[in-house]
């Protein structure tokens, strides 16, 4: 285990990408460790991926024991029907530290994974949710941090966006979430 204490959930985040990238479940991070590695730092008590199982080695069942396996809490949530977020697995490690995996968003398309960007983090390798991809499910997310961390992206990182993919993304999410993405653009 790479945390030593609280407060060290990205740290933790590397031991659950070990056990993911073991079982070959694409991931993509996102929240606040992808805000910060497009510009926008702000502090978070967890860590949060979403991941897919198409294509693993496993599924949801095998994970759970697997992290169970490494000393960590983990527990499953499945989303009603009405819920964004088709599921969720937190998991904790013996100092409180969280990582939120994600198994889906209403909207959010499995092509996500292809544009993850591949970077060093903490001496490791990472995926991170690509721009477009996070912008578009801040949107869709629609909180008031979200829609701040969605200004602060756009201010940093403008030059590289590619605003018709991002454009397209949105739209998964719905209409709304367009018209959103236009407003906040106008600004």
């Amino acid at each position: 285990m790479r945390a030593k204490g609280p407060g060290q959930s990205a740290l933790f985040l590397l031991d659950v990408i070990d056990i993911l990238s073991q079982l070959r479940i694409s991931y993509a991070v996102v929240g606040a460790l992808a805000a910060s590695f497009y510009g926008i730092v702000r502090a978070s008590m967890d860590a949060d991926a979403v991941i897919s199982f198409q294509g693993s080695k496993g599924d949801h069942e095998l994970l759970l024991s697997e992290l169970m396996k490494a000393g960590f809490d983990a527990t499953r949530r499945q989303g009603d029907v009405d819920d964004p977020i088709s599921g969720v697995i937190n998991v904790e490690d013996r100092y409180h530290n969280r990582v939120d995996l994600l198994m889906g968003i209403r909207g959010m398309k499995a092509d996500i994974f292809s544009r993850t960007i591949d970077s060093a983090f903490l001496g490791s390798r990472i995926r991170i949710v690509s721009v477009e991809d996070f912008i578009a499910m801040k949107i869709f997310a629609g909180g008031p941090q979200d829609i701040e961390d969605i200004k602060g992206v756009l201010k940093v990182s403008a030059g590289k966006i590619d605003m018709a993919l991002l454009q397209e993304l949105t739209l998964n999410y719905g209409k709304k979430e367009l018209k959103t993405l236009k407003t906040i653009c106008r600004r």
